[in-house]
C-alpha cells in the first residue's frame, strides 16, 4: 500500500477523538471515499506513482482539522468556529505525518489542503494547483453523497419540513443561472443552503469529476424526496439548468 505510513498516522490520530459520535465517524467515512475518488482522478490524469502518493495523502488529510474543530466548537460550520482547512494545515505542520515526503512535496500537500475549501484559489505553481483542483473535485463528489444520504439536519442545519415552505432567494438563483458557485455569505434561506450543493458543478476542474457526479446522481435525491409548496417551479427550473450544464460538460 503506497501510503501505508500515512494511513497509520491518520488512524492513530483519529483514535484520539470520540468515534462513537456520528460527526467524527462520518468524517472518517467521508475521508475514505474522498481518497478513492482522488485515485480515480489521478488515474485519469496519468499521475506517476509518486504523484499519486502525494495526491492520496492530500485526500487522506484534507479534513484532518474537522476532528479538532468539532471537539473545540461542537460544530462543523467554519464561520461559527474556525476554518477547518487552515486548522488542518496547522495540525499537519506540528506533526511528523508528512516526513516521508520532500520539503517541496510537503508544501504542495499543505497548500492543497489549506485551499481545498476556499471560494477561490490563489496563484500557485502548476503542480500544486493541479493537486488543489483534484482535492476540490474529489471532496465535492463525496459531499454530494453526504448531502443525499446523511441526516439533512446535521449536513445543512435545515429540515425537510422547513424546506417545503422555503424559497430560493433572488441573488442565489441568479448565481445558479449565471453558472457561479454559491457565495455562502449571500445565503438567506434554508433552500439557499441546498443550492450550495448544486453550485458545486460550476467549480469542477476535470471531465472525470463531472462524469462521476453525473453517474452518482446524488445531487437530485434530496430535491426529489419532497414537494415544495412555494418553490417547486423555481426548483424545477434550477435543476433543469444544472442538468443542461452537466450534459454540455460531461
Amino acid at each position: 500500500m503506497a501510503i501505508e505510513k500515512e494511513r497509520a498516522c491518520f488512524n492513530a490520530y483519529v483514535q484520539g477523538f470520540d468515534l462513537e459520535q456520528d460527526q467524527n465517524r462520518l468524517k472518517v467515512i467521508h475521508t475514505m471515499h474522498v481518497v478513492k475518488i482522488m485515485q480515480q482522478i489521478g488515474r485519469f490524469l496519468n499521475l506517476s506513482d509518486r504523484e499519486m502518493e502525494v495526491a492520496e495523502t492530500i485526500a487522506l488529510f484534507h479534513d484532518i482539522g474537522r476532528f479538532e474543530q468539532f471537539k473545540r466548537y461542537n460544530t462543523f460550520v467554519d464561520h461559527l468556529s474556525v476554518d477547518h482547512a487552515d486548522l488542518g494545515k496547522e495540525i499537519l505542520e506540528r506533526s511528523d505525518f508528512l516526513d516521508r515526503f520532500s520539503g517541496k512535496e510537503q508544501q504542495q500537500i499543505l497548500m492543497a489542503i489549506q485551499f481545498h475549501n476556499k471560494y477561490e484559489l490563489v496563484p500557485m505553481d502548476e503542480k500544486t494547483i493541479q493537486y488543489a483542483k483534484m482535492i476540490r473535485d474529489a471532496d465535492k463528489c463525496d459531499i454530494l453523497r453526504v448531502f443525499a444520504f446523511e441526516p439533512i439536519e446535521s449536513t445543512t442545519s435545515t429540515s425537510y419540513e422547513s424546506i417545503q415552505n422555503d424559497v430560493v432567494s433572488e441573488e442565489i438563483e441568479a448565481m445558479i443561472h449565471n453558472h457561479q458557485c454559491i457565495d455562502k455569505t449571500k445565503r438567506k434561506t434554508g433552500l439557499d443552503i441546498w443550492m450550495t450543493f448544486l453550485g458545486f458543478f460550476f467549480d469542477v476542474n476535470y471531465p472525470i469529476t463531472m462524469r462521476i457526479m453525473k453517474k452518482q446522481g446524488y445531487y437530485r435525491l434530496p430535491f426529489d424526496r419532497i414537494r415544495f409548496r412555494r418553490a417547486q417551479k423555481q426548483v424545477d427550473s434550477i435543476l433543469s439548468e444544472i442538468e443542461n450544464y452537466i450534459a454540455r460538460n460531461s
